[in-house]
């Protein structure tokens, strides 16, 4: 393979990125939140912007420079995953002028292996490792037997088209795949998918006969649910700006409590903290609003890394807020427990530290939707992180240490739990819903990006459904009578108050039967869904020590009290 070739090669994963999109994403919603081939697609717009300037020194700078620009653009997991793919790769390369088909096998197996060691996935995890490590051997394979490129592109693409194929039949484990488990058998997983097509389109670029990979999205139609009709109406101007412009416009609104760094893409405070204060700093993907930036001021969070729509902020956002939430005292990093959110925030941290920032995180894995499933990532952090920001903010701001902040924070974690429940599905920007209901079914333990639950089930009186949720709840944090709790009664998006309040309502009858005492409550959008019709249940026990922290002074644009 020459300089062209790989050129070629990389030019054709991003060109079948932007061309599938569409496609992968509606795979996706089958088995996630709808947005992995829009992730691909915003990294290979990146690739493609920059194309001309990416150093070709060698295949290892010119990989290398890929894989940076993938990391910067996508966020997720699918950024540090794909960055370090190419990376292992180009060092296998090395400054080779010519890769031969030894060669490439080589740098696809060290691609995969960077894969599996940073997402911490195997074969029959149903990932995209299921089509490249069958794509690896193969190479492998023709090169033992002294086969040409033609019979490397060949074979590749068939057994990359098998593997994916056989993750029909795996249970994911790994991602947001993972919390619907046995419920996307049959659906194949969307990055095997696009290692097979991607080795197609490549194939067939140089003139080899491929395998008919076309069966792969077949089915793969978007969710129509009774409750709407054709295209999702929104408000938008490019759905791709849609989360930039309304950061644009939280911080035009309200100028005195925050800042948008455009350049940096973080919003900050725009007052300083003390000196010596402890920072903290938050972030996810968009879509969740007013989390995570609406949460940034006094009392809370110093600065936030809002990603892309469903997609974690990448490790250059948050190393940009750790920077400008760093006043001394250290760093909190408050981190929801989902793959892309744990691998930026620690790559960040690690980075932040490099530089001289003392820097503690905090995991929030309050959803217990998902207990007793079998799925290997750990519970969703939702509603509870609310509350993280909320009690450690506060001990921050009274200037308490870091170890007192994390303390605080690894509390409230431990004293929280949620459950979510949807009526309808959201819709990502220009797009349409991603989760299939039918007329009169909801969805039992939602997740904040419309992942599936425990179940799907029939609408039934709001009542009996608030007594499921908080049997799941009291049972889980282990309350009996006499027990003091803060509840929050949260809307996914487009839930109206008269409905939020009904619940309250229905959660307050149900707890005092119980004896279960509500001290302090919230009742509204707080950590949403887009514009999921649903609601969510999050419970913190509560006692006179964390009375203090949660009736203290805050002032953000969407919690402000005592001042």
């Amino acid at each position: 393979m020459s300089w062209t070739a790989l050129e070629t090669l990389i030019r054709t994963c991003v060109d079948t990125a932007l061309e599938r999109r569409a496609e992968w994403d509606r795979l996706d919603a089958a088995v996630g939140d709808g947005d992995f081939g829009s992730s691909l697609a915003r990294g290979a717009r990146g690739v493609a912007a920059q194309w001309e300037d990416l150093d070709r020194s060698s295949p290892e700078t010119f990989l290398r420079a890929v894989g940076a620009v993938l990391n910067r653009e996508m966020g997720g997991s699918s950024g540090p995953l794909l960055s370090v793919a190419c990376e292992r790769a180009g060092a296998t390369a090395g400054e080779v002028e010519a890769i031969d088909v030894a060669t490439a096998g080589a740098m696809v197996h060290a691609a995969a292996a960077g894969i599996a060691e940073l997402g911490q996935s195997g074969p029959g995890d149903k990932t995209l490792l299921d089509a490249l490590l069958p794509a690896g051997a193969a190479l492998a394979r023709v090169a033992a037997q002294g086969g040409d490129a033609t019979a490397a592109y060949a074979d590749a693409a068939v057994a990359a088209a098998e593997g994916a194929r056989s993750t029909r039949e795996f249970v994911a484990k790994r991602g947001r795949a993972a919390y619907s488990a046995q419920r996307n058998i049959g659906a194949p997983d969307p990055g095997a998918v696009a290692v097979a097509e991607i080795a197609a389109a490549a194939g067939r670029g140089v003139g080899v006969e491929v395998p008919d990979v076309s069966d792969l999205t077949a089915g793969a139609t978007a969710p129509i649910e009774d409750t709407r009709s054709g295209k999702t109406k929104q408000f938008l101007n490019d759905p791709a700006d849609a989360a930039l412009e309304s950061l644009a416009g939280l911080a035009r609104s309200v100028p005195d409590l925050v800042v948008w760094d455009a350049d940096a893409q973080i919003v900050r405070r725009a007052t300083a903290q003390g000196a010596g204060r402890v920072g903290l700093v938050s972030g996810g993907g968009s879509g969740h609003e007013p989390l995570h930036a609406g949460f940034v001021g006094v009392g809370m969070l110093a600065a936030a890394a809002p990603g892309a729509v469903f997609a974690s902020p990448s490790t250059d956002q948050i190393l940009a807020a750790t920077r400008a939430a760093s006043a001394g005292g250290g760093v909190l990093h408050v981190v929801k427990n989902y793959t892309g959110d744990v691998l930026n925030f620690r790559h960040a941290a690690e980075a932040a530290r490099a530089e001289g920032i003392d820097v503690a995180s905090v995991l929030v894995d309050d959803d217990v939707s998902v207990d007793g499933s079998d799925h290997t990532v750990g519970r969703r952090g939702t509603g509870a992180t609310l509350f993280v920001h909320k009690i450690a903010g506060a001990v921050a701001e009274a200037g308490g240490s870091l170890e007192d902040v994390h303390a605080a924070a690894v509390d409230v974690v431990n004293r929280s739990a949620s459950f979510g429940i949807a009526l309808t599905s959201s819709s990502p920007p220009g797009a349409g819903p991603i989760l299939a209901l039918g007329p009169d079914e909801i969805e039992i333990g939602v997740g904040i990006h419309g992942e599936r639950g425990r179940r799907s089930d029939r609408l039934r009186p709001a009542a009996d459904l608030v007594a499921e949720a908080a049997e799941i709840l009291v049972t889980h944090l282990g309350l009996d009578a006499g027990s003091q709790v803060v509840a929050l009664v949260n809307g996914l998006g487009a839930t109206p108050l008269m409905e939020l309040y009904l619940l309250f309502n229905d959660l307050a009858d149900e707890l005092s039967r119980r004896r279960i005492g509500i001290s302090r409550n919230l009742v509204g959008n707080y950590v949403t869904s887009l514009d999921m019709a649903g609601a969510s249940f999050t419970l913190m026990t509560f006692d006179d020590e964390l009375a203090q922290w949660w009736d203290a002074p805050v002032h953000t644009a969407a919690l402000r009290w005592g001042r």
